[in-house]
């Protein structure tokens, strides 16, 4: 293929003397001919031969791109923006193309300009009706061929014949059209609707001069060479590609790498830009072979970064996203896919030579999420045996992901988990076990349909045995991978009574699954969430994926760096600037019958690729990185993801980006260099041996307070434990009149010193939450998220929602926080009904005692206002609930992000307010006060159990046992 590398010049003698023999005509002056509007043929219309047996194995369509091939015969790709097919042959091979006609009524003439872009010689012919017009092509030559044919009674078929007379080579026909008297009319190729085919035909592997034409396609392709949208001209490309590519030397440069040829030959291709761009009179084939030119220096400079000599690169082949395009049931084997395999690219840059490292080992279905050991030794994979597509998710219950392993030579393959569970991402961790993502915890989430299991964080051993869920967070966790100080960062969707669909962002944890800590982004709406972060070597910052919530994770590559803030915009740089943030910043195409809004559809004639994406990216440094990339369209819920979404790329800050493979039915993610790597240092574990029942929490000033508190005293903290949801389907029972509400229960309180500091024991393992409560026990902050502790572990914290960018001071200066002078508190439980949460026991019993007499439906309605607060059940809940609610300022699942103190709960209620300003004749006791100010802070719930049966247990004003999962 040295013809792809070097300078090629159009042969004009050889033109001329081939239209002397009047077999090849020269190319037309604009105006020669009046140019009539395209003909467009369907692609399905066409017909595809090879060594004289017709091709019928048609790949999917990726940005124009199709390619005909069957078993290792000749190859035909379609390149339907551009008009044009390429033929692929070797020695002896014959590949023809039959391009049906429109009926003609007088004589007629078909004509194409044929090149060869890759190898040295081929046999090309033009055939219609019986004439037909042949000719030797070498390399660097570009002539039109045209024959000449009668009036036809049919539609006529016209034949571009390609044949190989030596080595490989890829023949290009481009600029087909009909020609009569006076007119030409052009032939367009039209693409025929996408259809989703699952699992994905496997397709005959590209030979080396066809990777070529599909590396040149996708350079028109991101330039804008004849796209749909926003196409441009070679010239503007041009200039763009030396923007980015000077961008690149100067980086290379400033690295003290070596580039001394490929520098020279750029400053020599500059040379020619400037004299093309001051002709007025420089012709378009002379701006393509330029344009061509740059594209492959430039693709050797990336070529030649030392960061891009990654070595092999092991990835997973995948249909991206489950029974429909959502993160909540990417993960989830009931919803998997089938197709795919591990694979690994061998010369990644060089060939799109592939090694299957798993494929055949297993039955049909779906792989995920592969990471490579500290050594370089070993793979693990994610695996969900999915004999067909699911229609709907739940739809295969028995279907599961559990964790697999091979060796990276392909031996020692092996299962490592099983079960009912949906086991994920696993992450080698620097003690030798593994982290991974697991539906072991129990419970189902809030929002949306279902049935969609949670899935939290787990550790295993290395061979997968003793795996045990270490988060007991209440929903979705994602994406474990080690930071360079042997953190774990991950993906925490956090919603504890706010918005549910802004929060899919950075948290952090020990191996051990001690100290959890915010690390980015869960107060921000911009962007969504933050999926598939990994630490960038030898930088503090992390570089993950900006992505929308309705959809699969996929979006923006950004890098984060929390030494700028923990929140909002500033401590992002958006790496991939070309794709906004999704869903906070331009929609995914969901919920419109699979269309965007109008208003967004009015702007997409000036988007070249709207919906256009990255995923799964892999940093080599804070400018450079693997990752996957599709031209397509991002589908949100409800929709499919075609199969073929994603391709693998070499990514630079600078707005370049080369391909390294792609295969045109199934998508390729999660690229990753299967080499050793460093290892961070092993964070020792303080937990106590099993059996230890309690942690620890210390709050070193309650009044360090990221919104500020009221000057008022806090004396208490209430402690809320948070419960998973286990029943499936939003509102499949509601615990109260907050939409898509977690379950709660009061655990009771714990004193607060004079200096603002707490030290008190929690039960272990359990999901709490807490309020800082005033002289009357009513809650001025609550915590809108949640955390536990492990077995002996002790939490520290500075403040009430104090700022991330703090930490406990250590200071010898310091005072010592008055909590630690004593032993941990332990918690004094609250009122009856408060654990198990319970309306009925809770707050009834005030009522009956001072409200009943006068608020009951035989009351005259001067009397009762029309206001009950009997125990009666009405609908879902109670009279006296359904009555007294609406006077409560509560948060559900549409909540802010962030809140000022007494805007929820008791001391921001209008029932409050009017039982302190006086209501007739009642005056309530102490523990009267305490029962409904429990009731109100802890978002007005009725129920404490999820249990249908409980709940009705409950509702008749029953005891329950407590809730079935904690």
């Amino acid at each position: 293929m040295a013809s792809w590398t070097r300078s090629r010049t159009v042969a004009l003698f050889v033109i001329s003397t081939m239209v002397s023999i009047g077999i090849a005509r020269p190319p037309r002056s604009p105006g020669a001919e009046a140019v009539g509007q395209p003909k467009s043929i369907p692609l399905d219309a066409l017909q595809f031969v090879a060594d004289g047996k017709p091709v019928t194995n048609k790949s999917s369509e990726v940005a124009g791109f199709v390619l005909m091939a069957d078993g290792t015969g000749p190859q035909v790709a379609v390149l339907a923006y551009a008009g044009a097919v390429v033929a692929c042959v070797g020695q002896d091979e014959t590949a023809e193309v039959g391009i049906p006609l429109p009926k003609q009524a007088g004589a007629f003439s078909v004509s194409a300009r044929v090149d060869l872009v890759a190898g040295e010689a081929a046999e090309v012919e033009i055939a219609v009706e019986g004439k037909n017009v042949a000719r030797t092509l070498r390399s660097g030559e570009a002539v039109e061929l045209s024959v000449d044919a009668a009036a036809s009674s049919g539609e006529p078929l016209a034949r571009l014949i390609s044949r190989g007379s030596g080595a490989e080579v890829a023949v290009r026909w481009r600029e087909i059209r009909i020609e009569t008297a006076g007119s030409s009319t052009p032939i367009a190729l039209a693409l025929a609707p996408k259809q989703v085919t699952c699992p994905p035909p496997i397709h005959p592997s590209l030979r080396p001069a066809m990777e070529q034409v599909m590396i040149e396609w996708d350079w028109r392709m991101q330039d804008g060479i004849g796209t749909p949208r926003d196409s441009v001209t070679y010239a503007a490309a041009v200039e763009r590609m030396f923007e980015g590519g000077d961008h690149l030397i100067e980086d290379l440069h400033s690295g003290g790498h070596q580039i001394d040829a490929e520098t020279a030959e750029w400053g020599s291709l500059r040379s020619e830009w400037k004299k093309l761009a001051a002709d007025e009179k420089a012709a378009e084939v002379a701006w393509e072979k330029l344009w061509r030119e740059v594209h492959h220096v430039r693709r050797r400079i990336t070529l030649k970064n030392p960061l891009a000599d990654t070595g092999p690169v092991v990835f997973v082949q995948d249909v991206p996203g489950g029974a429909y395009s959502s993160h909540i049931v990417s993960f989830h084997g009931d919803c998997a896919r089938p197709g795919g395999g591990v694979f690994v690219l061998e010369e990644p840059g060089r060939s799109m030579r592939l090694r299957p490292l798993v494929r055949d080992q297993l039955p049909q279905g779906a792989y995920m999420s592969p990471e490579v050991s500290y050594d370089g030794r070993r793979v693990l994979f994610a695996y969900s045996e999915a004999e067909s597509d699911p229609t709907t998710y739940g739809q295969f219950p028995d279907r599961h992901f559990h964790l697999y392993s091979v060796d990276a030579d392909g031996g020692n393959f092996a299962q490592l988990t099983d079960g009912p569970y949906d086991d994920h991402s696993p992450c080698f961790l620097p003690n030798g076990k593994i982290a991974f993502c697991s539906s072991r915890r129990g419970g189902f989430h809030r929002c949306g349909k279902g049935p969609c299991p949670t899935h939290t964080m787990a550790i295993c051993e290395a061979d997968g045995s003793d795996p045990r869920v270490v988060s007991f967070h209440d929903t979705h966790e994602y994406d474990p991978a080690v930071l360079h100080d042997g953190r774990v960062l991950y993906t925490r969707w956090d919603y504890v009574d706010r918005r549910a669909v802004n929060f899919q962002h950075l948290w952090t944890v020990k191996p051990d699954g001690s100290d959890v800590r915010i690390y980015y982004g869960n107060s921000t709406l911009n962007p969504m969430g933050i999926w598939e972060a990994q630490p960038i070597p030898g930088s503090k910052r992390v570089m993950g994926t900006a992505c929308a919530h309705h959809a699969v994770p996929a979006g923006s590559i950004v890098l984060v760096d929390v030494s700028k803030g923990i929140d909002d915009l500033k401590p992002l740089t958006r790496f991939t600037p070309d794709v906004p943030f999704y869903e906070s910043e331009f929609p995914v195409r969901s919920r419109w019958g699979g269309r965007w809004p109008p208003e967004v559809m009015e702007r997409l004639q000036t988007i070249r690729w709207p919906g256009h994406c990255y995923r799964s990216p892999y940093p080599l440094s804070e400018k450079y990185c693997l990752a996957a990339y599709t031209f397509d369209t991002l589908r949100g819920e409800p929709y499919k993801n075609p199969p073929h979404l994603f391709g693998l790329y070499l990514v630079d800050c600078f707005g370049n980006k080369e391909l390294l493979y792609r295969d045109l039915n199934i998508s390729s993610s999660w690229p990753i260099p299967l080499r050793q790597r460093d290892k961070p240092p092993v964070l020792p574990s303080a937990l106590a041996a099993e059996g230890e029942a309690e942690g620890t929490f210390l709050l070193q000033n309650v009044y360090e307070s990221w919104t500020p508190l009221p000057t008022e005293r806090i004396t208490q903290l209430r402690v809320i434990q948070v419960l998973p949801k286990t029943t499936p389907n939003m509102g499949n029972p509601s615990p109260g009149a907050a939409r898509g509400a977690p379950g709660k229960q009061v655990l009771g309180t714990v004193p607060v010193e004079e200096d603002g500091s707490a030290h008190f024991r929690v039960p272990a393992r359990k999901a709490v939450m807490f309020q800082a409560l005033d002289e009357r026990g009513r809650a001025v902050q609550t915590m809108y998220s949640l955390t536990y502790a492990q077995p002996g572990e002790t939490v520290a914290c500075v403040g009430c929602h104090e700022h991330g960018m703090t930490s406990p001071s250590a200071s010898p200066s310091s005072p010592v926080a008055m909590a630690l002078g004593r032993p941990p508190s332990v918690i004094t439980p609250g009122p009856d009904g408060s654990l198990p949460f319970s309306y009925p026991l809770l707050v009834q019993p005030v009522l009956d005692r001072h409200c009943v007499r006068c608020h009951k439906a035989e009351m005259p309605k001067e009397q009762s206002g029309d206001v009950f607060l009997t125990g009666e059940p009405e609908a879902k809940f109670s009279k006296s609930y359904n009555a007294l609610v609406g006077r409560v300022p509560y948060r559900d699942s549409n909540g802010p992000p962030r809140t000022s103190p007494d805007q929820y709960g008791a001391r921001g209620s209008k029932l409050t307010t009017l039982l302190v300003e006086g209501h007739h004749d009642v005056e309530l006791a102490a523990q009267d006060w305490e029962r409904l100010i429990t009731w109100m802070d802890t978002n007005a719930l009725f129920y404490g159990t999820f249990n249908h049966e409980d709940q009705g247990r409950q509702l008749r004003g029953e005891r329950i046992q407590g809730p079935e999962l904690e």
